[in-house]
């Protein structure tokens, strides 16, 4: 399972054969992000030298390792007839399922939409069935073809994704090999159901090969993400639940299609419906995900905000939790765009959404309420606990630079946060919103980069960043005092 990166904003990786987001940009040393359009992209000394030092040592290093697994399967490997068909029909299929995805899947490639790609299930049988070094080569032809046929990538991403899929199917395929005995390798009459699936122990070695293949490569995406950017944990990317069912329906499938290549290598040509079919199914996952967040932050939007939240408010209702409310707004966004231009502008919304998000626990949620304000639900925290959670947001954004349009200059923006905690200034989601909204006013009446409390509905806001306890009347500032 895997998102294929057909889209100019999309920051995702392709496949589960893949490494570096195809069009998000490296990080800077500092972990903030680094605008697409201030990263060279004109060679692969200019681009690795744009990453941290750390990522920069990683990526190579995992490069190196790639060609010495090459190199050793080269040495080791005796090439035969019937292993080239079987590895030339196999990447003729995922070929084909890159084509035909292409066609009948997404109806040609549309910016922002990403989709499963599904070519484990072509590559784990060269994994299973061929000797290593069929499994390391078998990345070159298929991440070639998504290179020229579905959306160039600059050059150092492509040689890492090459690298990490080339390197764990090596590795998988070795492991699987010294499991069984040899016996997928030594012959091709060995090549039969009962060598994949005919006991116990050679069953748990495919089932260990195929485990370790996406474990290998996932945890190499994963740390390189985690050295260049401060909001990617490693931990992150084992974590999702529903991208596990879309790794085990495609692992599954691509044990099938082994089972069909031992029996016949022409055989898989009858997998190529069912996987589109499958993977059409899975792009309703994709398309809710897609129906869910905002395409310029990646943050949930502000309807599916609005849904979540209602849930999370029932739930504190019935079971006596707390839970508040932050409404945060970038201050003087406009004068960002007027001098900088949209893109920087746009490029600041995404560095702010990192910025709220590394100052968070995992359960808190963000979303983009629209334009340049935010909004973040925290279930589980009290109003003095929202309160601690908003200064440490507003800190963690002022520390936020993006390299502005011209290269010359690096923006930084402040933003302004209205807190509103449940029973003390709302029973709704609406209740809720308007009072962080009042108090948003009283922060940005105060001069802005601050942080205000409402008590009450739309009444008063408690200043707690003042010296002492401070009750504003929001009466006094819309009109005149009684």
């Amino acid at each position: 399972m895997g998102a294929i990166d057909i889209g100019s904003d999309a920051g995702v990786d392709i496949g589960r054969d893949a490494g570096l987001p195809a069009n998000s940009p490296p990080a800077n040393p500092s972990g903030n992000p680094i605008p697409a359009n201030a990263v060279p992209s004109n060679g692969w000394q200019r681009l690795v030298s744009a990453l941290p030092r750390r990522a920069r040592l990683f990526v190579l290093a995992v490069a190196a390792l790639y060609l010495g697994s090459l190199a050793v399967g080269v040495v080791t490997t005796r090439p035969t007839m019937s292993d080239v068909l079987t590895f030339a029909v196999l990447t003729a299929c995922a070929v084909l399922s890159i084509e035909g995805s292409l066609r009948l899947v997404w109806r040609g490639p549309k910016p922002g939409r990403t989709t499963n790609d599904m070519l484990a299930v072509w590559t784990i049988p060269v994994v299973l069935l061929l000797p290593p070094l069929y499994g390391a080569l078998v990345v070159l032809p298929v991440f070639g073809f998504l290179q020229l046929r579905v959306g160039r990538r600059p050059l150092v991403k492509l040689a890492f994704s090459v690298s990490a899929a080339g390197l764990a199917n090596f590795v998988a395929s070795t492991l699987h090999g010294t499991l069984v005995g040899g016996q997928l390798h030594a012959a091709q009459a060995n090549w039969d159901v009962h060598a994949l699936v005919g006991t116990p122990g050679v069953l748990a070695a495919t089932v260990a090969c195929v485990m370790v293949r996406h474990a290998i490569n996932m945890g190499l995406v994963a740390e390189v993400l985690t050295l260049t950017s401060t909001s990617a944990r490693l931990r992150d990317s084992f974590v999702d639940s529903e991208a596990w069912v879309g790794i085990a329906a495609e692992s599954c499938t691509g044990v099938l299609v082994a089972l069909a290549c031992a029996a016949s290598p022409y055989a898989v040509l009858f997998a190529l419906a069912p996987v589109l079919v499958l993977q059409r199914t899975l792009l309703l996952a994709e398309f809710r995900d897609a129906a869910r967040t905002d395409p310029k932050t990646g943050l949930a939007n502000s309807s599916y905000w609005r849904e979540v939240a209602e849930r999370e408010i029932k739930r504190a209702r019935g079971g006596g939790e707390p839970l508040a409310v932050l409404l945060v707004d970038i201050d003087n966004f406009k004068a960002v765009n007027d001098r900088y231009g949209h893109l920087t502008g746009d490029d600041v919304l995404r560095g702010v959404a990192t910025g709220l998000t590394d100052g968070l626990r995992p359960r808190d949620f963000v979303g983009r309420f629209g334009g340049e304000e935010f909004v973040i639900l925290l279930a589980g925290s009290d109003l003095e606990q929202a309160r601690h959670t908003a200064e440490r947001v507003r800190a963690q954004v002022a520390e936020v630079a993006v390299a502005a349009a011209n290269r010359r200059d690096q923006v930084s923006v402040t933003v302004s946060v209205g807190v509103a905690a449940f029973r003390d200034s709302g029973h709704s989601v609406h209740e809720l919103l308007d009072a962080a909204d009042t108090a948003l006013y009283a922060a940005k009446h105060a001069g802005r980069n601050c942080v205000r409390v409402a008590e009450g509905a739309r009444q008063q806001v408690l200043d707690l960043t003042a010296d002492g306890r401070r009750l504003i009347d929001l009466r006094a500032q819309h009109e005149s005092v009684e």
